[in-house]
């Protein structure tokens, strides 16, 4: 023990320290429950957590009793102890935040990836059911739907590669559009998502 020490500690934690850097099992069971209770509460405010605070405590006193030979306390014991279970601590605290933002992050994508995957799996079923109310129109009316919806053609290029005039492009969309809902609202879709793809192709 330094001379620095010697004239800091007072006798009875010179004479404990000294025990404990012997492996003297009674000193260090005195050095723990003299200063257990006041460390487990010092670190239960840090923490908030029982359990934590507790297992904190208990790594602390083993790290020092596995590392007593080289043991050095140039304070008092009892602020030695409680810097030492303070950092531990703030490393708990820190690793749990990192955890914390971490699983956050995780989350986050896993979410968006399962909405991204929702939306996907519910517009191509939107898209089939459209598909599918689309074989109920007569040939010529469902050509020009097919043109406007699935070709993106305008109603001047659809009337050019028909042959017909953008007035029965326009009538073949209006009665298409018609019947389509009357189909839609039958098998109960949600309309207005597929009014909104539909208008996207046939509001040109």
């Amino acid at each position: 023990m330094s001379k620095e020490q010697k004239n800091s500690l007072p006798n009875e934690e010179q004479e404990l320290i000294a025990a404990v850097k012997k492996h003297d099992r009674k000193a260090f069971e005195k050095l723990y429950k003299q200063y257990y209770k006041q460390l487990f509460a010092l670190t239960y405010r840090y923490v908030g957590q029982a359990p934590v605070a507790e297992e904190i405590v208990h790594d602390v006193f083993l790290t020092i009793w596995k590392m007593a030979e080289q043991l050095t306390i140039q304070s008092s014991l009892k602020s030695y102890l409680s810097r030492a279970v303070i950092n531990s601590a703030l490393n708990f605290i820190k690793k749990e935040k990192a955890e914390h933002e971490k699983k956050n992050t995780y989350l986050t994508t896993e979410t968006n990836a399962e909405d991204e995957d929702e939306q996907k799996s519910r517009k191509e079923f939107l898209l089939t059911s459209l598909e599918n109310a689309l074989t109920i129109l007569p040939p010529k009316c469902r050509e020009v739907m097919y043109l406007s919806r699935f070709g993106k053609l305008k109603q001047q290029e659809i009337a050019v590669q028909m042959n017909i005039s953008i007035k029965t492009v326009k009538n073949h969309l209006t009665y298409g559009f018609h019947k389509l809902r009357e189909q839609l609202e039958k098998q109960q879709q949600p309309l207005l998502l597929l009014l909104l793809i539909l208008y996207k192709y046939w509001g040109q």
